[in-house]
């Protein structure tokens, strides 16, 4: 089961399992976690099991809100292993060891070792002419080059296939191809809605993965935030099209 474990100036100060549909985070005594700091709201925010088993974790009109992996969530946001909430001056740590496996082998009973299918409709026929992939920056090279310790994972080490999960209903898409392409415009890998041309891709170059927008302004963000272009990192947010995908390892 889900564990979350609470934490504040990096001590580790409980361990709660997540049984219930619903756990309530807060100051009063009658929350399942109650935080005593003035930084917490008497209900500052929920946990709520939903269809298919996964948590999302909910901002209850709170003054200090919380925050996802860095980002004040705004809406009910589905959670995955490994992320971080900040409610006041605590950070939780939403733990579930058994995501990895069903997540491997949902995807070994889904692409019997082929890539998946994109699940959104018939692709449009390729325009005229499209950009070429766009390269990792300067910036990016250089610090690849200068810190070989670091990877697009967490755990320290080379990712060697890396997956997209819709959020909305945990459809899986392997990337495990040099390079997939996402968009609504031409040929592309996984195809996603919306008027405006958008089109990005994610390269894998050794232990690393690079989304790129393939549109002059960026069609993409990561972490609520747009991006031209950008090295993933473990459990990343990706938001394209109005489609929302979690970058995992598996």
């Amino acid at each position: 089961m889900p564990i979350l474990q609470i934490t504040k100036d990096g001590v580790l100060l409980q361990e709660f399992e997540i049984q219930a549909e619903r756990v309530t985070i807060g100051r009063d005594a009658e929350n399942d976690i109650r935080l005593g700091d003035l930084t917490v709201s008497r209900r500052h925010g929920q946990l709520k099991r939903e269809a298919g088993g996964r948590y999302f974790v909910e901002n209850l009109k709170s003054r200090n809100g919380i925050r996802l992996n860095g980002h004040k969530i705004a809406q009910p946001t589905a959670l995955t292993d490994g992320d971080q909430l900040k409610v006041g001056v605590y950070q939780l740590f939403f733990l579930d060891p058994n995501e990895i496996t069903r997540l491997r082998q949902k995807h070994l009973d889904s692409t019997a070792g082929r890539a998946l299918l994109e699940v959104f409709g018939a692709m449009p026929s390729p325009p005229a002419a499209l950009p070429a992939a766009a390269q990792p920056t300067d910036i990016q090279r250089e610090e690849e080059e200068n810190t070989p310790s670091a990877t697009g994972s967490r755990h320290g080490q080379a990712l060697e296939i890396g997956v997209l999960i819709n959020e909305a209903n945990n459809a899986i898409f392997a990337l495990d191809r040099d390079l997939v392409v996402l968009g609504n415009e031409g040929q592309v890998d996984i195809r996603v809605p919306g008027p405006e041309r958008t089109r990005a891709t994610i390269a894998r170059r050794g232990g690393y993965f690079y989304l790129c927008s393939e549109t002059p302004a960026p069609s993409v963000s990561v972490n609520g935030q747009a991006v031209m272009n950008a090295r993933l990192l473990y459990n990343d947010r990706i938001e394209i099209g109005g489609r929302r995908f979690i970058f995992r390892e598996i």
